[in-house]
């Protein structure tokens, strides 16, 4: 498994939280808005391991709670900086390696949003909805290749930031960790017939 950071202090945390697994665990630092980063930061983790397998694509930021006229120009440049432009820098460094495998699987995350109203995310929304048209392009593009694509939509997630920033929110709502765990090892472990699936996780709406 290699983990990708972007902020230098998480990397004594990393090391903290897989000790046990230091035979299988490997950490690069990459800011992902930079081509040249994921590029390398995917070359390392192939020279470490001798390919990439499977990549799991859970970055991406929020910036809403306002109606559409009240976000700014610089919201709807900011959302695509962080979750349309990272995803498409670490899919392009990533598909030349499984496409040379002839084996790859990729999920991508996006939010519920995407299939909602959208209503007081609309910037959030769009850039989501940009992730996902890319990820459906890609599972089209190379499934020849042997690669699978995927997204896992989710609501808000049971973690302790979350708590934190929510505190009068109910968590016994949201979709909890396990679950969506559980769906990435099945999504992994498929075959090619379920490519371009998605994955819905509303929580307890």
């Amino acid at each position: 498994v290699a983990i990708l950071y972007r902020n230098p202090s998480r990397r004594a945390e990393l090391e903290k939280a897989f000790v046990d697994f230091s035979d299988v665990y490997f950490s690069v630092q990459a800011d992902l808005s930079d081509p040249a980063q994921a590029k390398k930061a995917i070359e390392a983790a192939k020279e470490r391991f001798g390919g990439v397998d499977f990549l799991l694509n859970s970055l991406g930021g929020w910036v809403g709670g306002k109606k559409l006229h009240e976000h700014t120009a610089a919201d709807l440049e900011k959302m695509p900086s962080v979750d349309l432009v990272p995803t498409f820098n670490i899919m392009t460094a990533v598909l030349p390696v499984m496409v040379e495998q002839g084996f790859g699987r990729i999920v991508n995350f996006v939010s519920m949003q995407v299939f909602g109203s959208g209503a007081v995310n609309s910037v959030y929304a769009a850039s989501m909805s940009a992730v996902l048209s890319l990820s459906k392009a890609a599972a089209e593009e190379y499934r020849k290749s042997g690669i699978s694509v995927f997204a896992v939509a989710t609501s808000t997630i049971d973690t302790e930031s979350n708590r934190k920033s929510m505190k009068n929110a109910d968590p016994g709502k949201w979709v909890r960790i396990d679950e969506i765990v559980d769906a990435l090892l099945f999504l992994c472990s498929t075959g090619d017939s379920l490519n371009d699936t998605v994955l819905k996780f509303p929580g307890k709406v």
